[in-house]
């Protein structure tokens, strides 16, 4: 039963890469929200459940750091946005 629950864990973890690299955000927050109680039930800890839960989380290192990626770029197009309007203000200003 661990197992089947595991392994949809991991197809969902593999969706949610997916989207990811698509930019897809809502996608990727509709799919964990579904993977989210599968991972907070308990699990066995025998080497072929470890193995599932050590491949999930490595997919989620992956997923962090492309979901960073995407903050920070956000952020920096923001303040650039920021800045031209403060520009375009203070140029309008009599």
């Amino acid at each position: 039963m661990s197992m089947d629950i595991l392994e949809h864990a991991l197809q969902l973890t593999r969706s949610m890469l997916d989207a990811a690299r698509a930019q897809e955000w809502s996608r990727l927050i509709e799919l964990e929200v579904e993977r989210e109680p599968l991972l907070l039930r308990r699990h066995a800890s025998d080497p072929a459940t470890l193995a599932q839960l050590g491949e999930i989380l490595a997919y989620d290192r992956e997923l962090q750091a492309i979901v960073g990626g995407a903050r920070d770029s956000a952020a920096e197009q923001w303040q650039r946005e920021t800045g031209r309007a403060r520009a375009i203000a203070a140029y309008a200003q009599p």
